[in-house]
């Protein structure tokens, strides 16, 4: 799943390749991508220049020269590939298709072509990742409706947070991934934080010391810059491939945990899969 370092790989990709850049035409195969953009049609992008890249939470923002935005929700399973004229190529998002497979794709559902040939070709095996085109202007009330909480790329306000832990009878896992608590966590990263903070992801929130509490909060932050450093957690069929390993435990089962040596088990909390050292995580 593309959590906030992989959206945000997406958007320096976006930022570094197609700022100042015309569109040129689009070919959208997949027209429910656009199922609630307050514009139905991708047609007013053309001959538009891309201004800039931005993101909150998980959503990508690309600002065009002529007053509008596209808002860029990948969901569970999409990838943005852009494919410079000397067939270089830099792709963020979900594996599949491979980065250096052909394009397009069975999931590949749109290709944007630029001015200069560059062009971008967005996926989606399980087409759940939807695109709004809208004003510029209308971009901010639009993000305000999801009411997503602080970035998890910043230090967190642990005054403010930990005691809504102290609230909640729920289990902790679920907590980080609700998006109005803190903004950006998907499931790797959870697991990242609460495998280094030494948290079974089952214990409710307000069964947790203030100790723990502050841990992962203070964890979440360094957790999403290695996902960022690296360009995302490399994951493929649920399988990890650690980079100085990293991640640690997501996608590891049957491997022996990187601290103690304990094999990785994985089990589901709130219904998503879930991966723990059982002697490091232990449930209390």
């Amino acid at each position: 799943m593309p959590e906030l370092p992989e959206v945000e790989t997406a958007r320096r990709i976006t930022e570094s390749t197609l700022v100042g850049k015309t569109l040129t035409g689009v070919e959208l195969r997949l027209p429910k991508v656009l199922r609630d953009s307050p514009i139905d049609s991708v047609e007013p992008l053309i001959g538009a220049t891309v201004m800039g890249a931005r993101r909150r939470a998980k959503i990508m923002i690309i600002d065009w020269s002529n007053d509008l935005s596209m808002m860029v929700h990948f969901k569970l399973a999409g990838q943005w590939a852009v494919i410079s004229p000397n067939g270089e190529r830099a792709v963020a998002g979900h594996p599949v298709p491979h980065p250096y497979g052909e394009y397009p794709h069975k999931s590949t559902h749109a290709t944007l072509t630029f001015e200069d040939g560059t062009i971008v070709q967005y996926s989606d095996i399980r087409q759940f990742g939807w695109w709004r085109i809208l004003p510029t202007e209308d971009v901010a009330a639009a993000i305000d409706e999801f009411g997503y909480g602080p970035e998890a790329t910043e230090p967190l306000d642990i005054a403010l947070l930990a005691p809504v832990m102290m609230r909640r009878g729920i289990p902790i896992k679920t907590l980080l991934l609700d998006q109005t608590y803190i903004a950006g966590l998907g499931n790797i990263y959870v697991d990242e934080v609460l495998w280094r903070a030494r948290v079974h992801p089952a214990t409710h929130a307000n069964k947790l010391s203030a100790i723990k509490r502050n841990t992962i909060l203070r964890e979440i932050p360094p957790v999403i810059a290695e996902g960022i450093r690296q360009g995302g957690a490399k994951i493929v069929h649920n399988i990890a491939h650690p980079v100085d390993g990293f991640p640690a435990v997501h996608g590891r089962a049957g491997e022996p945990c990187l601290r103690c040596g304990t094999e990785i088990v994985k089990l589901r909390v709130g219904q998503r899969g879930t991966y723990i050292c059982p002697k490091c995580q232990k449930l209390t």
